[in-house]
């Protein structure tokens, strides 16, 4: 799926939710049992969760869109290409029997997929070439939406993920096989200011308490 026609998949989404309600009142469900680091608006969480799901998820295109522009400028697409087609492939593949969820449901779980991989492949980045593909990191939003999604489905979801990941790794980002240049991350991290993209440095009304002086992210599976 392209991004033009996966922006108007979660346009028709977004009607579908105000028709529906389904996703607010399964959130409405699950925000009393949330983690206690999980921060949201008292007088209106639901709403704010709604928000965040529908901002996580239009984030993949947006970034996936940016990411195939930042490879082009750095001589990349070969290895930008393979992350981007990974991630929208996903939301043409069902995650879930139809009967128990549409709209954006669905997406919220195609969406956690996506950026599960972006992470993964970050993180094999940093390890291979110690800089990531990328400098973006959703590791709190997508711990976030790990719990609004539940277990054990965010859990099948994160094999999934990780399988798409290790399939990217092994067929297009191995130094030793010379797929990947040493300085291809190198020269897309450092060849773009971040303030330029904001979905690279977006920030959302739901976000995780750390504590004072912490710098770790907590459990929250």
């Amino acid at each position: 799926m392209d991004t033009t026609s996966l922006r108007h998949h979660i346009t028709q989404a977004k009607l579908l939710e105000e028709e529906s309600g389904q996703l607010a009142a399964q959130l409405s469900r699950k925000a009393p049992s949330l983690h206690h680091a999980i921060q949201m608006p008292l007088n209106n969480a639901v709403t704010a969760l709604l928000d965040f799901v529908v901002r996580y998820t239009e984030h993949v295109p947006q970034f996936v869109d940016v990411l195939s522009m930042i490879g082009s400028n750095a001589n990349c697409s070969q290895h930008t290409e393979a992350v981007v087609n990974a991630c929208t492939d996903v939301f043409d593949t069902p995650v879930s029997p139809p009967a128990q969820h549409n709209g954006l449901t669905t997406l919220m779980a195609q969406a956690y997929i996506a950026h599960r991989v972006i992470e993964e492949v970050n993180d094999h980045y940093v390890m291979q070439c110690h800089e990531p593909l990328i400098p973006m990191d959703m590791t709190r939003s997508n711990l976030i939406i790990h719990q609004l999604i539940g277990e054990p489905e965010a859990n099948h979801l994160d094999l999934i993920a990780q399988d798409l990941a290790e399939q990217l790794e092994r067929d297009h980002l191995r130094l030793d096989s010379g797929a990947l240049d040493q300085n291809a991350s190198r020269e897309i991290a450092w060849g773009i200011e971040v303030s330029h993209w904001p979905c690279l440095t977006d920030t959302l009304a739901v976000n995780l308490s750390l504590g004072q002086g912490s710098s770790n992210v907590p459990n929250l599976h």
